[in-house]
């Protein structure tokens, strides 16, 4: 069995304990103080120690909480051009493979983009909870369905997901489903790797937050020194495939037989979270084998990540005349080579470049993201976000014919930045608008000689109604 399908299999065993939510920190270690003769009173004891919609399930013990987030959309994206990248392995006289070459190019999206389009993200879920002699006994579900009409180039629409996993709609609609005991913790969850959230925008910045299927332990220390702060350290074994950015030319994944494996530790005060990350991920490539016997070679990729977030009561800061406005501001890195899907971009960039004799030549990058909330009143709000990536990809030097050698390096840069104003109409019913500006630019070299830069800037704009439960 590859390490993927014990990895799976595992989680799935795992998984099958419970009916099957959130974050860890969501639910407390604590269990009901006593149980009632009564349904009210058993209510209430759920509700007094996990959160005031959690009810007693029956006589099992457990009390759980349903949830649901929709918001829907329609937007405007004003990308007439953007760039594109196509990998091709040219015809070598030395190598039946071929020599491995990135291009990039201008290409038209004008006509899917003509128009504004609506969309929407649903998302519903539902927790249970109870304690055990062993600890806090949790599982939670969280179903998602991301995504929006788009034109054609036929003028037609058709649905376009954001929340596809390997290309399924319905593989992708399982955001979440993951069972907890103690710190040991089984399913699709959060990937230890990242942050909990992408920025305070509506749409993503880069970051990278991503649900895998993982097995993961936490040890947790609260309240040190009677202080308040707390303290965590994580370890996970990770779907190894989620991340993968691979074109099947330039890169081929080989079956896996290895997880990724990630790491976490985290630092926390009642007003600043301090984050950092790192994960060894396992590239095997067939390209060249699969057509020409080539080696299928073999080398570990590795990523890390640093962030932090800092919760502000201005009025701490400038007294009163700060009145009741609030901030929280968030701030994260991440590197990687050969794993660019730990960067959270767009595929701009593969994972590694195989050359036509097998040998594997990582990808390197980094991201980055600054992103700020500020609460004006109790129901006003307003979001800025600011993300930057940059990516690397080269081959080796390798004989179209003898005596001329080829390789490449390419670069691509991209910015984006995002400004958004939200108010809430009445309790869990929230209408916003968001306006964004994306730059990108490539620029490589091919045996040497410098090819020409393409640069590339377009502003989107978009307005959505949201509520939750």
């Amino acid at each position: 069995m590859s390490g993927a399908k014990a990895l799976f299999a595992t989680i799935a065993a795992l998984c099958a304990i419970l009916p099957l939510q959130g974050f860890a920190a969501d639910v407390p270690a604590s269990a009901p103080a006593g149980q009632g003769d009564s349904s009210k009173d058993k209510n209430a004891d759920c509700s007094g120690a996990y959160g005031s919609k959690f009810f007693q399930l029956g006589d099992t013990g457990f009390c759980g909480k349903a949830g649901y987030d929709v918001m829907g959309f329609v937007a405007k994206d004003f990308a007439a051009w953007d760039i594109a990248m196509v990998g091709q392995r040219l015809p070598s006289m030395t190598y039946a493979a071929g020599v491995p070459v990135l291009f990039y190019y201008n290409r038209n999206f004008g006509a899917q983009t003509f128009y504004p389009y609506p969309g929407v993200d649903a998302q519903v879920n539902f927790m249970a909870a109870r304690q055990t002699e062993a600890g806090p006994l949790v599982a939670f579900v969280n179903l998602r369905l991301a995504g929006q009409f788009q034109s054609t180039l036929d003028g037609g629409l058709s649905y376009v997901p954001n929340n596809a996993v390997n290309g399924s709609v319905l593989e992708g609609l399982v955001d979440q489903a993951w069972v907890r005991l103690g710190g040991l913790e089984a399913g699709i969850q959060p990937s230890m790797f990242g942050f909990a959230r992408w920025g305070y925008s509506i749409t993503p910045g880069y970051s990278s937050l991503v649900d895998t299927p993982a097995i993961s332990y936490t040890y947790r220390v609260d309240n040190i020194g009677s202080t308040g702060n707390a303290a965590s350290a994580s370890v996970a074994v990770e779907d190894p495939s989620r991340r993968d950015m691979a074109d099947g030319v330039l890169a081929r994944y080989a079956a896996a037989r290895s997880p990724d494996f990630v790491a976490q530790a985290r630092f926390g005060t009642p007003s600043l979270l301090l984050h950092v990350g790192g994960a060894l991920h396992e590239i095997r490539d067939e390209a060249a084998a699969d057509c020409c016997s080539s080696p299928v070679n073999s080398m570990w990729g590795e990523a890390a990540t640093v962030g932090g977030e800092y919760r502000i009561k201005w009025s701490d800061l400038f007294g009163g005349a700060a009145g009741d406005m609030y901030g929280r501001l968030m701030i994260q890195a991440a590197a990687a080579r050969g794993t660019i899907g730990y960067l959270g971009i767009p595929f701009f960039a593969t994972d590694y470049v195989a050359d036509a004799d097998g040998a594997i030549h990582p990808t390197v990058g980094y991201s980055g993201i600054a992103s700020y909330e500020h609460l004006w009143t109790p129901t006003l709000k307003s979001t800025l976000t600011y993300s930057i990536f940059d990516t690397s990809e080269t081959s080796g030097v390798e004989d179209l014919a003898p005596g001329v050698p080829m390789w490449f390096d390419v670069r691509v840069r991209g910015s984006q930045l995002q400004a958004g104003v939200e108010d809430m109409l009445q309790p869990d019913l929230m209408v916003g608008a968001e306006a964004g500006y994306t730059w990108t630019t490539a620029s490589g070299s091919y045996a040497g000689a410098s090819a020409a830069s393409l640069q590339v800037g377009y502003p989107t704009v978009a307005v959505y109604l949201r509520k939750v439960f």
